[in-house]
């Protein structure tokens, strides 16, 4: 490994610029968990619509 002057070391650049595929991944399970979100609460509204609901008792 070469030697580095502690003058050089200001100069080092990199790995702030890609994207990670853990940081796609996690956009990708935020996005699914907001359309999982909506689909329960749209079926919630339609059988709340249909009148469908289980009864709590």
């Amino acid at each position: 490994m070469k030697k580095i002057n502690i003058d050089k070391l200001d100069c080092i650049t990199g790995g702030g610029d890609t994207v990670s595929g853990t940081v796609i991944k996690a956009f990708i399970d935020v996005i699914e968990l907001f359309v999982d979100a909506g689909r329960g609460v749209g079926s919630a509204i339609r059988r709340i619509a249909e009148g469908n609901i289980c009864p709590l008792k």
